[in-house]
């Protein structure tokens, strides 16, 4: 086994995991559009050898979703919508400027 160091500044896991109707989860409604969504607005901005957008198993609390992690700055984002990403991408544009 090989360790290393990450090579992104910024790691977006976006919860996609769906129960099939069974009770609530993230990816409930539109929210598999996210991971697209933040992917997309990654490369236009140039993001894209600093920021990675990768899609999410349960990450455990599907009534909160849903759920996006960033690491490594352990910050955790819940009842995220298609209105959140803006503010995301904010949010992540700063820490990458701070880590520049």
């Amino acid at each position: 086994m090989k360790t290393q160091q990450a090579p992104y500044q910024a790691h977006l896991f976006v919860c996609t995991k769906t129960r099939g109707d069974q009770r609530k989860s993230c990816g409930d409604g539109d929210n598999p559009d996210l991971k697209t969504i933040l992917k997309d607005e990654v490369k236009q901005r140039g993001w894209k050898s600093a920021v990675r957008v990768s899609e999410a198993s349960c990450l455990g609390v599907c009534d909160a979703g849903p759920n996006i992690m960033i690491y490594p700055q352990k910050i955790w984002l819940s009842g995220v919508t298609r209105a959140d990403v803006p503010k995301i991408l904010e949010l992540v544009g700063s820490l990458v400027s701070e880590s520049a």
